[in-house]
């Protein structure tokens, strides 16, 4: 059952996302998974790319990610989920689940498609949400970002997750229909969908400032209970 992916077109070609795949069983001591609060009181980010209306592959991806807090840390993607067939309520309703696990610090949303409908709802009891746009620009500084955190070595998710290597892979860097930008594109399949899950990475990831993290003893943190 082997899949063998051609990534010599891939925007993140295997030799890239080797090193962030790990036995996250011996390497995240402190994550316990079928503990009720998983990661303690730690701030969780979330990113998810929504159903669309397409053809088949066209599902939605959910990924809740441990972020780094220090430049040396690594950030951790915790859990990943692919939805099909849901309508946005459903939708809606599986991202806020995750409230009884994690305290949540970010919620990215890609809002095309059903994306508006479903951020809609979560914004609801999540208001700081943010909504993502997708453009050439938006695009491009999502993927530059996710490179530049694996090639520092800032990313790991379990090796055994093939269908998360697979999605980063099925992104590629093309040429827009004008032929004056490049853009990025995944098409869709029933294994990677429209690469769901790297997107929704991205989307969580993006949450980190382009330089980084700050460094320990710079800002300040405010907690915002309800």
């Amino acid at each position: 059952m082997c899949q063998f992916v051609d990534d010599s077109q891939s925007a993140f070609p295997l030799s890239l996302l080797h090193p962030c795949m790990v036995d996250s069983w011996e390497v995240w001591d402190d994550y316990r998974p079928y503990a009720p609060r998983p990661v303690g009181d730690r701030g969780v980010w979330i990113g998810y790319d929504p159903t669309g209306t397409g053809e088949d592959g066209d599902g939605a991806g959910l990924v809740v990610v441990l972020p780094a807090r220090t430049r040396e840390e690594k950030h951790r993607v915790l859990e990943r989920h692919r939805l099909k067939g849901e309508d946005y309520e459903a939708q809606a309703a599986f991202i806020r689940s995750f409230q009884e696990k994690y305290r949540i610090e970010h919620i990215g949303i890609d809002v095309s498609g059903l994306g508006e409908a479903v951020a809609e709802h979560v914004e609801k009891w999540f208001p700081t949400l943010v909504r993502y746009r997708y453009d050439v620009t938006l695009k491009a500084t999502m993927v530059m970002q996710a490179q530049q955190i694996m090639r520092k070595s800032r990313l790991e998710f379990d090796a055994g997750w093939s269908d998360m290597a697979q999605s980063f892979m099925a992104i590629k860097r093309e040429l827009t229909p004008s032929g004056r930008q490049f853009t990025y594109t995944s098409g869709r399949s029933r294994a990677t969908g429209h690469a769901d899950l790297a997107w929704a990475t991205m989307h969580a990831l993006h949450n980190e400032p382009i330089d980084g993290p700050a460094e320990e003893g710079t800002g300040s943190i405010m907690e915002i209970s309800g």
